[in-house]
């Protein structure tokens, strides 16, 4: 694959991961990263690294992103909620 359809698939995986951290279900959110952790698993039971290090280290950076994106999702998620119920305070319903 070229570098440019490389970015492409990282950035829909994100974007969908953030998408599915702003629902109401905060388990929606946790799909993306069980699927990665089960993928890295598979990664190290079939022995397909070079360098170990440098593996864990990339995995762990991959792991982060995701927890990062799904806290920030989250947060999205309880401020566009609380938004919410402030404008029905506003028109009284």
């Amino acid at each position: 694959m070229s570098e440019g359809t490389n970015i492409f698939i990282f950035a829909l995986i994100f974007g969908v991961h953030y998408f599915l951290s702003r629902r109401t279900s905060v388990y929606s959110g946790a799909i993306i990263p069980v699927a990665y952790l089960v993928y890295c698993g598979w990664i190290f039971i079939t022995h397909q690294t070079d360098h170990l290090i440098t593996t864990v280290l990339l995995m762990l950076l991959g792991l982060a992103l995701f927890i990062l994106e799904w806290e920030n999702g989250r947060e999205a998620f309880k401020k566009n909620r609380k938004n919410e119920l402030q404008r029905m305070k506003i028109h009284d319903i």
